[in-house]
């Protein structure tokens, strides 16, 4: 008895011990992050994937083989709830089977600046738009080979719509710091207390405040592209990926299995809704375009352009020419967003050379209805939608130079969105732009509308550390919450603001820059106007200047930046800053100062480090392993010629600017829904909050009665087609019902897995 006692606690213990297969393996480098761990078998949507009910999905799987031979799929078996696909999901098509051979990747870092990837080989098969049936559990388990995966899927009801409208504001990159340092530069306190004083920030007064890890299935740091999807999808994903599943076929970026976004599924069951999206991006940078696109590479604007528009298609583009056409595998996709409001940057990806063979986008948009604009007053005067409003030829500039530094614009003497070779002077706000795109919604819609607005020039001032205008788009993005807020339709929409990622910016004190100033780089002299002496030869310690920065109860108080309108106009006239940076840096040199412009970036900031550069040699030629890549140093030109304090990197040196860090970001919301945000909790469950809000995962057929004491201005349109969920013989007769529905059954399984583990 006691020796099988012994073997009962060994097994458990043995069970507690094995790495879950789901759990990633530990390195920097991996064959495919989809893989379980010790499998040649992959499965998308990986094991965990929680769906709304009714969301379409690709699923792919691949076989793997370290070696020049495809792996044989012809015992390839799939089963959902031990049944075939087939008799689970009504339609399901055929697998399209396909295979390749020459895929490489690197063990680690070594091998890959050593060159030295490893081979393998690849069968794959993939089933377009499919949807399960209803909310619940699926257990899906596939055999390949030799090789068998277990994955368990969950399908998500809601409840009844609580809202009419949904909007979601994103501080790209705004780390919670970023938030406070902004309140202490725009905000008085009275003894102390920002209450006293003038009060916190508009964000800080919302209802509730959530929490919201970042990551993504390939690593502890995420892009804009991967953490945007999942807001929009409920899935992860990859760097670089907008609602796809990436798979390891890289030289097509458009055949990876995708996922439906929220504004998808509007579309789908809601066609009496309005769409929004306003940036101050590009319309097809990462973040607006994961609420329209399906792609492996962010950085495809000319795809994302056309499907906006017109959806998804595959599309092949032929070598490096500007030639795309349709071919390969069939992928049948639901029907395109096409924004009924589109706002931002991104002119060069409209028409032109990099435009889908040369197509006129702008043409295309206004014989689809849509009415265009290019500036500020064009943008005042349109009263009805749909409505396309290109603002520059990139990404539109940051706050400071579209609204007090406006001659500053003329750096860039190209930024026109009609290419015609002249300067983007007259560029709307955020503000403007988001109250717009509500306007014209509130007149076009009956059903109410979903609107993204994006404040994308935080990050993208973080990036080369221009602190400064990072936290000036920041404070534009408090007015713009104020502004709807006071809106009356704020009343019928449920409101969330958060981050997609941090940016690693922390404060640590201040710097007196008239101290700063009066001290020499060298330490020759100090505070006291003697000399120092005893200086060691090679010493570069800038004691001196550092003796400027104070911490503790040396911090002190800053200068608040606002100027007579609250507007944030008087950084350079400021004594006492913040000292602040960044966790990740290239080398670069610090002195505190407000930043002059670069002409070379966009928009238009600091640029903190240029490409080493001696003669003939530059960076790649003299370490060979990075080539083609650049040796990043300090730019003297970006300080004053070179005098700071100087800053060695902590990040390749092929990096010159800075990147994203794994800090949760803050999730504030407001309006109905409030409640449910204040929690931690995944990136993907944004978008369950926001379907629940709008009810997109209830049953369609029944009507949306809203509670007459908040909503008794809103009705819902008369006419719009109820979805109705392809129904088989999977988990059949379970109608989408609350949003959590399965978390009990879950729960009960365990415990019963627990008590047997115990009782036997």
């Amino acid at each position: 008895m006691q020796i099988k006692s012994l073997l009962v606690v060994a097994a458990a213990a043995a069970s507690v011990l094995a790495v879950d297969p789901s759990v990633p393996t530990v390195g920097q480098q991996n064959r495919y992050r989809a893989l379980p761990r010790g499998s040649n078998l992959s499965l998308v949507p990986v094991d965990g994937a929680e769906f709304l009910a009714g969301q379409h999905f690709d699923i792919a799987i691949e076989l793997h083989s370290e070696s020049n031979v495809v792996p044989d799929l012809s015992n390839l078996s799939v089963t959902i709830n031990g049944k075939k696909i087939s008799d689970v999901i009504v339609n399901a098509p055929a697998p399209y089977k396909s295979n390749y051979t020459g895929a490489t990747y690197f063990a680690d870092s070594k091998a890959r600046d050593a060159k030295m990837p490893t081979k393998f080989a690849v069968a794959r098969a993939s089933w377009r738009n499919l949807a399960l049936p209803a909310n619940g559990e699926y257990n899906v388990e596939i055999t390949a080979g030799s090789e068998k995966v277990k994955a368990k899927w969950v399908v998500k009801g809601s409840g009844v719509r609580k809202a009419k409208n949904a909007l979601l504001f994103i501080g790209d990159g705004m780390a919670p710091t970023m938030i406070s340092a902004a309140r202490y530069i725009s905000k008085n306190t009275r003894f102390g207390k920002f209450a006293n004083g003038d009060g916190f920030l508009e964000m800080e007064r919302w209802e509730t405040m959530g929490k919201i890890s970042t990551n993504g299935i390939d690593a502890i740091i995420t892009d804009s592209a991967n953490s945007a999807a999942a807001y929009t999808s409920g899935h992860k994903g990859w760097v670089n990926t907008l609602n796809v599943y990436a798979d390891t076929t890289v030289e097509d970026s458009l055949d990876d299995a995708k996922v439906e976004t929220i504004t998808e599924v509007i579309r789908r069951v809601r066609p009496g809704m309005c769409i929004g999206v306003v940036t101050t991006a590009s319309v097809v940078d990462a973040t607006p375009a994961a609420f329209f696109g399906h792609t492996r590479q962010r950085g495809q604007g000319q795809v994302l352009v056309d499907q906006a528009l017109n959806g998804f298609t595959h599309l092949v583009q032929n070598g490096s020419s500007n030639v795309w056409s349709h071919q390969g595998e069939p992928m049948p996709w639901g029907p395109a967003v096409k924004p009924d409001v589109l706002l931002g940057g991104g002119g060069e990806y409209f028409k032109g050379k990099l435009a889908i063979n040369s197509t006129n986008y702008y043409d295309a948009y206004a014989a689809a209805g849509y009415k265009v604009v290019h500036d500020k007053v064009g943008l005042e005067s349109v009263t009805s939608g749909p409505v396309l409003g290109i603002f520059h030829k990139g990404h539109m500039d940051t706050w400071y130079e579209r609204a007090f530094n406006i001659a500053g614009l003329s750096a860039n003497t190209d930024s026109s969105p009609k290419l015609d070779g002249t300067t983007a002077t007259n560029q709307p706000g955020l503000e403007l732009m988001t109250t717009k795109a509500i306007e014209i919604m509130e007149k076009k819609c009956t059903d109410g509308w979903f609107l993204l607005s994006e404040a994308a020039a935080v990050d993208k001032s973080m990036h080369p550390m221009d602190y400064d205008r990072g936290l000036a788009d920041l404070l534009e993005l408090d007015r713009t919450l104020k502004a709807v807020r006071a809106l009356p339709v704020a009343k019928d929409t449920a409101i969330f603001l958060t981050a997609d990622h941090s940016q690693g910016y922390d404060v640590y004190g201040s710097v007196d820059l008239s101290y700063f100033r009066s001290v020499p780089q060298d330490d020759s002299v100090g505070a006291d106007g003697k000399p120092n002496t005893n200086i060691p030869a090679g010493a570069n310690w800038h004691a001196e200047q550092r003796n400027a920065i104070g911490v503790y109860n040396d911090a002190g108080w800053v200068d608040n930046v606002l100027d007579e309108n609250g507007l944030p106009t008087k950084f350079a006239d400021a004594r006492f800053r913040l000292a602040g940076g960044k966790v990740d840096m290239p080398n670069h040199i610090e002195n505190f100062e407000f930043k002059a412009v670069d002409s070379t970036t966009n928009p238009l900031t600091r640029n903190p480090s240029i490409g080493y550069k001696s003669g003939n040699l530059t960076g790649a030629q003299i370490i060979h392993d990075i080539s083609p890549g650049k040796v990043y140093v300090a730019d003297p030109h970006d300080s004053k010629n070179g005098v700071g304090l100087e800053r060695p990197g902590n990040m390749p040196v092929t990096s010159g600017s800075t990147v994203h860090t794994l800090q949760a970001v803050d999730l504030y919301c407001w309006g109905p829904v409030a409640i449910t945000c204040g929690k931690h909790m995944d990136n993907t469950e944004l978008f369950f909050l926001m379907a629940d809000a709008l009810g997109l995962g209830a049953d369609q057929s029944a009507s949306y009665g809203a509670p007459a004491a908040v909503y008794n201005s809103y009705q819902p349109a008369s006419g719009n087609a109820a979805y109705v969920a392809p129904v088989g013989t999977g988990a059949a007769g379970n109608k989408p019902g609350n949003l959590y529905s399965s978390a009990s059954t879950l729960g009960a399984s365990v415990f019963v897995a627990v008590a047997a583990m115990f009782l036997f």
